[in-house]
């Protein structure tokens, strides 16, 4: 009696530890979903008092909205570049805004070839991090990026620059340029919905197995 009291003990506990867990693949699912839900912005701010030239740009500042006064030292054209949710490549010309702390910052000021103004400007944006990977290979134009990433540029300057690059939502004198969607930065979560949804299957269907073993003992009997 205390043997077979014993295994259907375990049983449970084996049933109940699948259950849990397939509960706890649902909440990863439900994550998923939420994934789409863009972050809520905080208020804009300087972009030199966020981050400073030559450092890393942390991860609270990525995607954050931010200003900058200078003036544009030098426009380049960075091809082949797309966003996140559309497949079309385009040209981004971006320019090098200097500021008054004599530091360089990486702008996108959008497509085309539309000059900036020849006075001081005030960007509006979003600070992105540098990209990693070449969009163009083998090009030998000085007025081509091969991705956007300050650190390509660093022995073509005579001043500082800052990490990462900046997608221009406004400009003040404005200009006729089109811009290039700045999308908000997003929360992520390992997986895919429908994937946990199938782990959610598998640990239920064990669970009720653990349950049914007695009646499949009973009858191998």
């Amino acid at each position: 009696m205390a043997r077979k009291l014993g295994f259907a003990l375990l049983l449970i506990i084996f049933a109940a530890t699948f259950v849990r867990l397939g509960i706890w693949q649902l909440d990863r699912a439900h994550l998923v979903q939420q994934i789409s839900i863009p972050v809520a912005d905080k208020v804009e701010v300087a972009i030199e008092s966020l981050i400073k030239p030559r450092i890393s740009i942390p991860d609270d500042a990525k995607g954050r909205l931010v200003s900058a006064y200078g003036r544009y030292e030098r426009i380049l054209q960075a091809p082949n570049q797309s966003t996140e949710n559309a497949g079309v490549r385009k040209n981004w010309q971006v320019g090098i805004l200097k500021l008054s702390n004599g530091a360089g910052l990486l702008v996108v000021r959008g497509i085309g070839e539309v000059a900036p103004p020849n006075e001081n400007i005030e960007v509006h944006g979003r600070l992105f991090p540098s990209q990693i990977e070449d969009r163009v290979v083998g090009s030998k134009l000085s007025s081509e990026l091969s991705r956007i990433d300050s650190t390509v540029l660093l022995s073509k300057v005579d001043f500082d620059l800052y990490d990462g690059y900046v997608i221009a939502t406004s400009e003040n004198p404005d200009s006729s340029i089109e811009r290039v969607p700045a999308p908000k930065p997003v929360v992520k979560a390992a997986g895919y919905y429908w994937q946990h949804i199938s782990y959610v299957v598998i640990w239920w269907l064990m669970a009720l197995l653990a349950l049914c073993m007695p009646l499949f003992k009973r009858r191998s009997e």
